[in-house]
């Protein structure tokens, strides 16, 4: 089981982001299935959230009916409900799980027996701009002495709280990704080859991967 995008099925502090309605998918199978008699099978998918309001909402899509073969995926992407009628918002989390009916009997929910059921935060906001600062090389319009290593310190935008990684180029190279820690910060160090003014220019990213605007850090170095 597993969204695209989001990935594997996981629950609680396993849950996986996506920055768009994800597609559901599924691999069925049918234990008393004897070949070579070529028995179909369909899928049932369950979606549960919370609308804006707080209140439980959910539906059930079918698919329709393919041969259980290893590997063959069964799928139904996530829609929002009708116009008019409460829709699933940003930050939701999405709950899903599933099952297989063979034209006789439905088989167990996939979270029956213990397994919680899939979850995926929709999360279509795009994080702020990050901040940058360096105490070696500040952006101050002064020039600065070189040949030293600076520490440049890159933080997420006020109210970010899920920003997970920075991508940053320093100017002239090709761009690298650093992980955020708790604090929403990430620190790496960089050292002048020359005089002149240079930049570096820096993107967050949230646990969804959606990026936000590019950040222009530049300083002068003597």
């Amino acid at each position: 089981m597993s969204t695209d995008p989001g990935g594997a099925c996981g629950w609680g502090e396993a849950r996986t982001y996506a920055s768009q309605l994800p597609q559901l998918r599924v691999e069925a199978r049918d234990p008393d299935h004897v070949p070579p008699v070529a028995e179909k099978v369909m899928v049932q998918f369950q979606v549960a959230w919370q609308d804006g309001a707080g209140v439980e909402r959910s539906y059930t899509y079918d698919t329709g009916y393919k041969s259980p073969i290893p590997g063959t995926p069964f799928t139904h992407t996530v829609t929002q409900p009708p116009s008019g009628e409460p829709q699933i918002p940003s930050d939701a989390v999405i709950r899903w799980d599933a099952r297989a009916y063979d034209g006789e009997a439905w088989g167990p929910w996939s979270s029956d027996g213990g397994a919680g059921r899939c979850e995926v935060v929709l999360d279509s906001v795009r994080p702020g701009a990050p901040a940058v600062g360096s105490v070696r090389y500040p952006d101050d319009g002064v020039w600065h002495p070189g040949g030293e290593a600076g520490v440049f310190t890159f933080s997420a935008a006020d109210g970010d709280s899920d920003v997970v990684r920075f991508r940053y180029a320093f100017f002239g190279e090709t761009s690298k990704s650093v992980a955020a820690g708790a604090d929403g910060t990430a620190s790496v160090s960089w050292t002048p080859k020359s005089s002149g003014r240079f930049r570096v220019e820096v993107e967050s990213f949230d646990a969804a991967q959606n990026v936000s605007g590019r950040t222009v850090y530049e300083f002068l170095v003597s």
